[in-house]
């Protein structure tokens, strides 16, 4: 790793944060309240599904950030709604994922984190999220450990177009070459800090890249 490193930019959901007990188990328990029968495994498959072909799709993903978190929902309950409607559902879920009990931090993350921070490092979030992203970290009080939030809807582009690693550039002022990301999508967070010709960690399970890391400890052998 470069030692002109001075800045690390963390990815929030699947790196920072995960979604807590599950996607599936939130999403289909408040369905089942308003009498959608569906199993959380089915919800958390279609999830993934859903949520990956929308991100893809310019035409939702430059829109209001709740739009396209209703599209999301909708195109997962239409097929088991049976005229109930999906909306009131979509209505809490969308307050749900806006609190921290419903997230849980990486493990080790804050530890980390502070450890870094304390050896000089400038630390940001840097997500393709939405603002809720703000009051999650906010509960988990977690949020004074970065020197700033960058979140995509807010900004108005996302990883990985160059344009947000430009935004943070300036933001921070700072050289591309300062920049270290971690995330755990290779196209957006891994591919996308490295055209922007930052350093990029890929994070998580299974290790498909040698500059890859399966755990926030291991952050410090890379930065020292």
């Amino acid at each position: 790793m470069p030692n002109s490193i001075k800045v690390l930019t963390v990815d929030a959901a699947g790196t920072l944060i995960q979604p807590w007990p599950s996607v599936g188990a939130v999403y289909g328990k408040t369905a089942r309240e308003f009498g959608i029968e569906i199993k959380d495994e089915e919800v958390n498959e279609r999830f993934y599904k859903i949520f990956g072909q929308a991100q893809k799709n310019k035409k939702i993903t430059m829109g209001e950030e709740k739009d396209f978190w209703r599209e999301v929902v909708t195109a997962i309950f239409e097929p088991f709604a049976n005229k109930q409607k999906i909306d009131p559902v979509f209505e809490i879920l969308w307050d749900l994922f806006a609190e921290g009990k419903h997230w849980r931090i990486a493990e080790s993350a804050e530890i980390t984190l502070q450890k870094l921070k304390d050896r000089g490092y400038r630390l940001a979030v840097l997500s393709n999220n939405d603002s809720r992203l703000r009051s999650v970290l906010n509960d988990h009080e977690i949020t004074p450990l970065f020197d700033e939030l960058f979140i995509s809807s807010e900004i108005g582009v996302e990883k990985p177009d160059p344009a947000i690693f430009r935004a943070v550039e300036k933001t921070m002022k700072e050289e591309p070459s300062s920049f270290l990301h971690l995330g755990d999508s290779y196209s957006r967070d891994f591919e996308g800090a490295r055209n922007a010709g930052w350093s990029a960690l890929l994070y998580g399970k299974p290790i498909i890249e040698s500059s890859q890391i399966s755990s926030f400890p291991e952050l410090l052998d890379h930065l020292p």
